[in-house]
């Protein structure tokens, strides 16, 4: 192995590191003032369709504002397309709190959709073959009503003293065979399929992750031997 090459291997190695830190920062963020969760939609595990636009097809923000007591969360359709549209999303609570205490504000919508419902019990909810979830948003699946492509709602949630935006960093019970999830939802009318055609959604594993960092990092180092080649082809030792 040469100078260059150990050097790159090196690069290689480092970058994989920041690439995994860089991950983990895009869904969770924690600062003096405040935790952040971003769960961002980007994984069909139902055997349905895939969405058609580009990853992540929907996120849920969750913003303590560096307290407890008071949690943000925003619902965003950001990456839909065409006619597609969510019908039901289901999140997960702290098994030591209890979901029945949580208050929800009045929406704060972006769009013209119908405010969805929202049902609150332990381990209650299905989100397709994955069973278990605590919180439950249905939107309504009446054409002028849906909540799709570039719409947003917000949410004020109240209830129960000790709450932060890592009370909603759980896991499902599980059931159904789709294992436990972070969360789940239902993605209708998918754009390039039509309207009988859905899937549902959740955040990717962190392999999917992995495999597209590296593909990208192989790009970038196929760009760097490009550099160092001599102008009659041959490359630098």
């Amino acid at each position: 192995m040469n100078l260059f090459d150990a050097l790159l291997f090196a690069g290689w190695r480092s970058a994989c590191r920041g690439i995994a830190v860089f991950a983990l920062a895009a869904s969770f963020a924690s600062t003096a003032s405040a935790t952040i969760i971003t769960f961002g939609l980007g994984d069909e595990y139902s055997g349905g369709a895939d969405p058609a636009g580009p990853l992540a097809w929907a996120t849920a923000t969750f913003d303590d504002l560096g307290g407890a007591g008071t949690v943000k969360l925003k619902l965003e359709a950001k990456n839909l397309s065409g006619s597609e549209f969510i019908s039901v999303w289901n999140f997960n609570l702290d098994p030591a709190l209890d979901p029945t205490q949580l208050v929800f504000s009045a929406p704060i919508k972006t769009g013209t959709f119908a405010a969805p419902s929202i049902s609150t019990k332990v381990d209650a909810f299905k989100a397709g073959p994955a069973h278990g979830f605590d919180i439950q948003f249905s939107f309504a699946t009446k054409a002028s009503d849906r909540f799709g492509a570039g719409e947003s709602v917000e949410y004020t949630i109240t209830g129960i003293p000790s709450l932060t935006a890592s009370s909603f960093n759980f896991l499902s019970a599980g059931g159904g065979g789709a294992g436990k999830l972070l969360t789940g939802a239902h993605i209708q009318s998918i754009a390039d399929v039509g309207f009988g055609s859905s899937g549902w959604v959740t955040i990717p594993e962190p392999s999917s992750f992995a495999l597209a960092a590296l593909g990208l990092l192989a790009g970038a180092t196929l760009g760097l031997r490009r550099k160092r080649a001599r102008p009659d082809g041959s490359s630098r030792a």
